[in-house]
């Protein structure tokens, strides 16, 4: 096709130059004619020369934006040709984004399963780390408890010179080790002049229950009570043990105000509840799990004494949720006894997914894994996040790790981010601003002067009911 433009261009220059010589030579013989007689025709003729010169120069000019403009064409249209074809592959394009998209989702959820799991495993070791440093701390307690109570027998002996065992009160005979022998006994005195206290910069769950009750005391909400006892207990306690401690805390409250332990068969020979209440802000809840004991008691023999009917599946929930909370407070310092009592309050109350949630949580302190992922499956299968959010986020949290041990590293990482999200909504792993950890601290400062009154404000008690726990 250029080839063919070149020719016909070629021919057109030879038409032109052919026009042009012709009307060269006609004007050359129209000069002659009326120029002949003078001296000027060589002027003339270098005149016409320049003339012929600057057309064969337009010309050139012509001919060379022709072709310019003959190859113009000729690049355009392969490239418009070729839009048709372009269209055809744009679906194969498009797969191949497709498909590098989704390889570029699945690197990218790896590398959060990834860091979920690392993070996981850094948060297993420091919990760990945690309760073996407490479980040395409750030891280094125990045994200078012990040997506080050997030094105080001993005096009364008659100090370490004694040769009679007289002094040793009513001691039996099982209570010394003859193994040991007297140098044991100040081997032991010995060692327990500067036992080994570990100090922790977090406290344990058991020792923020008067915060709670000072704080709810206070009318602060539930969430920001939850976010402080979190900044306090840091990795000591996991946020579904907080949220339920605080619940717990709450449900004793309620029962007492609503008269629940003082129509109890036994109420005379039980604790009572601002006693128990007290008691349980110092770390110690047996007070309140008598009460509770009682309550439940009660309530299971009023069960059985009601034919099958709605009434008493409503009366076996009831007892199930008493015995959530029984085991809530008892988790403070007895694992194994508050498993029982979640396993009790499942065997009254199959549904309750509460109690299927906080099984889960003691099957974990105790290392049952199978068992924590059949509670955890359960509470999935049987909540709902409109009703139980909290239970569902724990279960959620639990079981990713599960998932991310089988393989299944994306329903692992949905699972933690449904978890991480909802936490995130109620605020509980949020830092303290300078101004409320200055504002805790002074609350916390005057905790122990003020827990009587708080006590009497939460049980809608007059100052002159109060026990004589102050």
């Amino acid at each position: 096709m250029i080839l063919l433009d070149n020719i016909a261009v070629f021919l057109l220059s030879n038409r032109l130059t052919m026009a042009v010589t012709e009307n060269l030579s006609g004007m050359a013989g129209f000069f002659q004619r009326h120029f002949s007689g003078t001296d000027n025709l060589r002027v003339v003729s270098i005149i016409l020369l320049l003339l012929a010169f600057i057309l064969f120069l337009f010309l050139i000019v012509i001919l060379y934006i022709k072709s310019l403009l003959s190859f113009i064409k000729n690049d355009v249209a392969p490239g418009i040709k070729s839009s048709a074809g372009g269209a055809l592959s744009a679906t194969h394009a498009e797969d191949d984004y497709e498909a590098s998209r989704s390889l570029k989702e699945r690197e990218n959820n790896d590398k959060k399963a990834q860091q979920l799991y690392q993070q996981q495993q850094m948060k297993a070791e420091q919990e760990r780390r945690n309760r073996e440093n407490m479980q040395r701390e409750m030891e280094a307690r125990k045994r200078k408890e012990a040997e506080n109570q050997l030094a105080k027998n001993m005096r009364s002996s008659g100090g370490l010179g004694s040769k009679t065992t007289a002094g040793r009160g009513n001691a039996s005979a099982s209570e010394f080790d003859w193994r040991k022998g007297r140098q044991g006994e100040l081997d032991e005195m010995a060692a327990g002049i500067k036992p080994f206290k570990y100090n922790p910069s977090h406290k344990p769950l058991d020792e923020m229950v008067g915060l709670i009750v000072n704080m709810l005391g206070r009318d602060i909400d539930d969430g920001k009570i939850a976010q402080v006892v979190k900044n306090k207990c840091g990795d000591l306690a996991g946020e579904d043990d907080i949220i339920q401690v605080i619940d717990a805390v709450k449900n004793f409250i309620s029962l007492s105000n609503n008269g629940k332990f003082d129509t109890l068969p036994d109420a005379a020979d039980l604790p009572a509840a601002d006693e128990a209440l007290y008691n349980l802000t110092k770390g110690d809840p047996s007070y309140c799990l008598a009460l509770m004991e009682s309550l439940m008691n009660n309530n299971v023999d009023k069960c059985y004494q009601l034919k099958n009917s709605p009434k008493k599946d409503i009366a076996f929930l009831e007892t199930s949720n008493y015995a959530c909370t029984f085991g809530t407070l008892a988790s403070l310092q007895d694992v194994q006894l508050a498993t029982g009592a979640f396993e009790l309050a499942i065997e009254l109350s199959p549904k309750n997914v509460n109690a299927w949630c906080r099984a889960g949580d003691m099957y974990v302190q105790a290392d049952s894994d199978s068992k924590a992922i059949w509670a955890y499956q359960n509470v999935l299968n049987m909540g709902d996040e409109d009703i139980y959010p909290h239970q569902m986020a724990n279960a959620n949290k639990h079981l990713s790790q599960y998932y991310y041990d089988q393989g299944d590293t994306k329903k692992a990482a949905n699972l933690y981010n449904k978890s991480n999200d909802y936490y995130a909504t109620i605020g509980i792993n949020q830092d303290l601003t300078g101004r409320e950890e200055e504002i805790i601290n002074i609350i916390e400062s005057k905790q122990e002067e003020d827990m009587p009154a708080t006590i009497s404000k939460l049980l809608n008690m007059s100052m002159n009911r109060r026990s004589g726990y102050m």
